[in-house]
């Protein structure tokens, strides 16, 4: 397997470098609700975070999440074809895992265990294995709450993501942040329920377009037009006029 080389340094250069102006290219803005369920987390309990996987973006996502939880370590569980093209992941906490080899799978099990043991880790996994469509039913993989019978003093805290195209130029990401649970008391049907529920709920709020419940991690950026709009409006000494919006 590919272990985690974490790196200070690099984490922080990839995240001002690479990372935030990436976000702030691709999407108009980020919200998220249940942001307090991150930010409460006890600092003598080590915690996995799992989370629906739909997206490229999403690995990068929870890099961004970190931010806003800087009392934990992160780590993340990343397929080894991919962690293979993009080893830079190692920097920020990735190591791979191989599913279609069991002694290897086994070698990331032992390792997340020993990761686990610390109180500040905060382990990210994708329960689905692979990348689906946002409108297919989640589906788990079987062993997903393998780590959390053997983890037992570990929190559990699910995370959905959903990215939508509102009346901006660029798409949107949707977070939600569900209550932390007990390892203990985790299941396979507890994480697909869970995680379903979380989704359906961002879907709700896509079709509402209702943002009051959600807090913007990142200011929404003016699209192409906004910005020509505004300088026409200056121009003509009618900037009151001019609504950031679309």
């Amino acid at each position: 397997m590919i272990a985690a080389r974490k790196d200070p340094f690099l984490d922080e250069l990839l995240y001002r470098a690479y990372l935030r102006p990436s976000l702030r290219r691709h999407f108009h803005a980020i919200h998220a609700k249940g942001m307090d369920h991150l930010r409460s987390l006890p600092d003598d309990r080590s915690v996995i975070a799992y989370a629906n996987h739909t997206n490229w973006w999403d690995g990068l996502v929870i890099f961004f999440l970190t931010r806003f939880e800087p009392n934990k370590e992160f780590y993340c569980m990343m397929e080894e074809k991919q962690l293979q093209h993009y080893r830079f992941f190692t920097w920020l906490g990735a190591f791979s895992v191989d599913p279609a080899n069991s002694l290897r799978a086994a070698g990331t099990v032992f390792y997340s265990l020993r990761l686990l043991k610390r109180p500040k880790t905060m382990l990210w996994i994708f329960p689905q294995g692979k990348m689906t469509h946002v409108h297919e039913r989640i589906d788990i993989q079987p062993g997903a709450d393998f780590l959390a019978h053997r983890s037992n003093n570990t929190l559990m805290l699910p995370v959905a993501f959903r990215y939508a195209f509102f009346r901006e130029q660029r798409p949107e990401i949707l977070i939600a942040i569900g209550q932390p649970h007990p390892a203990a008391e985790t299941s396979e049907e507890r994480i697909r329920e869970t995680l379903q529920q979380l989704a359906d709920g961002l879907m709700v709020d896509e079709h509402a377009g209702d943002f009051s419940r959600f807090e913007s991690l990142m200011k929404p950026g003016w699209s192409v037009n906004k910005i020509w709009e505004a300088v026409r409006l200056l121009v003509r000494g009618r900037w009151r006029e001019f609504k950031p919006a679309n």
